[in-house]
């Protein structure tokens, strides 16, 4: 909102330069508060309004004139950042029917971090497919070829797969 505001109030133009951390180092980590940014701008992508609303819960919360995000205490930011993951998940488990609560640790990480994962049962369905190939290959039968060459001698070639079979029979 901030962004758009000014460049509807500007008349010519000019260059504006904004932190996008705000003062979020003075009190914590640089990894944290790249951390937070990514899980801002992942809840704007899911829904801006409830994002909004998660920011800015009642008119008591103010945005300093040169800040880009809401004036908040370190407590405040860590509900937040609680209420935005499960905005996020939410929003995973509607769009892949999914029960939030079963995601692993390392899952819920690449939800957050926007990585496109296939849901649980689509995982399942892959790992069956490959299972499946599995026991293929292993209920193969050998094959024994009998070729000669020039020189008239007999060649016996034993294959078990049909890569075998292509490269190694003449």
């Amino acid at each position: 909102e901030k962004f758009g505001d000014l460049i509807l109030k500007a008349t010519e133009p000019q260059m504006v330069l904004f932190n996008i951390y705000d003062d979020w180092l003075t009190s914590i980590s640089s990894y944290t508060a790249f951390s937070r940014l990514i899980l801002l701008l992942r809840a704007l992508h899911v829904s801006q309004d409830r994002t909004k609303v998660i920011l800015r819960p009642d008119k008591s919360v103010v945005t300093k004139p040169h800040h880009v995000w809401p004036s908040l205490t370190d407590e405040a930011w860590i509900s937040v950042e609680n209420e935005l993951k499960d905005l996020i998940l939410s929003d995973f488990g509607k769009r892949n029917n999914v029960n939030v609560a079963s995601l692993t640790s390392a899952e819920i990480r690449d939800i957050i971090l926007g990585m496109e994962i296939a849901a649980p049962s689509q995982q399942r369905q892959q790992m069956a497919e490959l299972e499946k190939q599995t026991r293929e290959q292993s209920q193969m039968t050998a094959t024994t070829t009998r070729s000669v060459n020039k020189h008239g001698d007999e060649i016996f070639t034993h294959t078990t797969s049909s890569y075998e079979n292509e490269a190694f029979v003449l």
